[in-house]
């Protein structure tokens, strides 16, 4: 095979797949288009009907005979046209496109083109002008989106019933030639024309899917970010900077209500060993299951958030300074008792120190104090051992230095 011929073969191959890929949207354009075209056609062919049938006086035989068919054919138009509309409005509240759907999306053009070239032959008994059929081949083209094969197989057909009907009407061979080259080629127009807006469609279709998907891409990653600027990206906690945000939000509905507000630092004990005797893989396997008994134990307007390394913190609104204690020792014996799973044969045991601080109801206070007492509390828990629980209330009045000094007393 040569090369322009494989090139050929492999252009024609991707057109066709792409006008498969589009052919969808094309029968749902059609058929929209269909409803709104319908009453106005329907309109039309009563007009015409109302002026050939009682506009002309009557007149010789022939004259007769061509305004009672072309007023029978404008009837029947028009009756064909309400049953195309019925079914196009039918079809249009369907989610899929089916058979009848394709159906409609042939008929309709086909039709165009079959009363346009009846209209014609039935001009030939007074006129040899064959403008309907060129209007109708123009108004095929232009109202519907048709694949080139499709357009093909419709325009051929009306043409070979224009070129054995217009025979039945027009006796002179001159003017019978001349319209049957003249439909020719008003079909040849209709076909090019209905072809170059089909591709420019197809390529439209196309270059809006792209650009969904590229919105829907984009979309994606922004939200990616957004969910990256307030997460920690290995225990899918809060991270520093959300957390002090929410902490601030909750402070402010605490003081608003006069309500205790509490928190709990957690830090997990001799985590550097972890990492040294198993890798940090398992110290991460570690840090993840910390965070998933934190979440499966607090209640659901609490903030669990990662500080940072092996340190988390529990915010905890409207807890009084007793409540979050019992949730610490509740916390602390999780923790104990719920081995990290590392492999199939390898679980991981720890332990951690929880420092539980409170701001207690009617206090003036800030976050970074109710966060310093609760780094005090847990600063004591590891001074007395680790594996436990302290707790420390603030007044409303220390502040992080005071409580950094008190550390050094």
């Amino acid at each position: 095979m040569t090369p322009w011929l494989q090139r050929l073969r492999t252009w024609l191959a991707e057109a066709g797949a792409e006008n498969r890929s589009v052919l969808d949207e094309a029968i749902a354009g059609n058929l929209r288009r269909l409803r709104w075209m319908v009453p106005v056609v329907i309109a039309l062919n009563l007009v015409h009907v109302g002026i050939f049938w009682w506009g002309f006086p009557p007149g010789s035989p022939a004259h007769n005979l061509w305004k009672h068919a072309i007023g029978w054919t404008h009837l029947v138009m028009s009756g064909w046209m309400a049953v195309l509309g019925v079914l196009a409005f039918a079809q249009s509240r369907q989610s899929q496109r089916g058979l009848l759907a394709r159906a409609l999306h042939l008929f309709a053009p086909l039709s165009a083109l079959l009363f346009a070239a009846t209209i014609a032959t039935i001009d030939q008994l007074v006129t040899p002008n064959i403008s309907p059929f060129l209007l109708g081949c123009m108004f095929a083209s232009l109202l519907f989106q048709l694949r080139p094969t499709e357009v093909l197989a419709l325009y051929a057909a009306g043409y070979g019933f224009f070129f054995f009907a217009i025979g039945a009407t027009q006796p002179d061979a001159a003017l019978l030639l001349s319209n049957r080259v003249n439909g020719l080629t008003a079909t040849l127009l209709g076909i090019f024309l209905s072809t170059v807006l089909w591709r420019k469609n197809v390529r439209y279709v196309l270059l809006q899917r792209e650009l969904s998907q590229r919105n829907q891409e984009l979309t994606r990653q922004q939200e990616e970010l957004l969910w990256l600027a307030k997460r920690d990206a290995l225990t899918g906690l809060f991270n520093r900077g959300e957390f002090l945000r929410l902490a601030e939000v909750e402070l402010l509905r605490s003081l608003r209500h006069g309500t205790d507000m509490s928190a709990i630092m957690v830090d997990l004990d001799h985590f550097k060993k972890i990492n040294d005797r198993y890798g940090h893989p398992a110290g991460d396997a570690v840090l993840k299951h910390t965070a998933a008994c934190l979440l499966g134990a607090v209640r659901v307007t609490d903030v669990v958030a990662r500080l940072g390394g092996e340190e988390f913190v529990v915010l905890l609104p409207q807890t009084r300074l007793d409540a979050a204690v019992q949730l610490a020792e509740k916390l602390l014996r999780t923790l104990q008792q719920s081995p990290a799973p590392i492999t199939s044969g390898l679980s991981i045991s720890f332990t951690a120190s929880l420092g539980v601080g409170s701001l207690p109801a009617g206090h003036n206070s800030t976050v970074a104090a109710l966060y310093a007492a609760a780094d005090h509390a847990l600063y004591e828990a590891k001074r007395k051992g680790r594996n436990r629980v302290e707790k420390t209330e603030s007044d409303g009045t220390l502040t992080p230095s005071d409580f950094q000094r008190m550390r050094r007393q």
